[in-house]
């Protein structure tokens, strides 16, 4: 019986995955506890379209963030945080203080889990790569004192 799986099933497959199971297994296990459905002509379409929409979004989201990419590489970003007499700062630049230079500075909107940095502990020049997937562009961040 081909049913599609609904959920992650171990040992079995993935989610969106068509498979070929024993008619008691489908039935009795993953249909009735809504871990699949019949693969129907109709519910195969509508995974087909589910697929291509989300390829579609998917190439939709590369194409913008390699668009941002294009704006923010290699552009100087100002952050200003309380750091003591030696340049040491207080606390540690995190991602999320890029996030609101960068926003700050081209109103761009960047998730921070596509920032890359080493832990930033004093004032001065650091660079800060921006990752996802293949594309990648680095942003070097001035950090001075206030």
């Amino acid at each position: 019986m081909k049913v599609i799986l609904t959920t992650d099933v171990p040992k079995v497959g993935n989610r969106d995955e068509v498979k070929d199971l024993s008619e008691g297994y489908a039935q009795n296990v993953l249909i009735s506890k809504g871990k699949a459905i019949l693969a129907t002509p109709k519910a195969l379409a509508d995974l087909e379209n589910r697929r291509s929409s989300l390829n579609k979004k998917r190439e939709d989201e590369e194409k913008a963030f390699a668009e941002l990419i294009g704006t923010i590489d290699n552009k100087k970003v100002f952050i200003k945080m309380k750091a003591n007499e030696k340049g040491h700062l207080f606390k540690a630049v995190s991602p999320s203080d890029v996030v609101k230079a960068i926003r700050d500075l081209s109103s761009l909107d960047i998730d921070e889990h596509t920032i890359i940095m080493d832990n930033i502990k004093e004032v001065g020049n650091h660079s800060v790569i921006i990752k996802r997937g293949d594309l990648k562009g680095k942003c070097q961040i001035q950090v001075e004192a206030l």
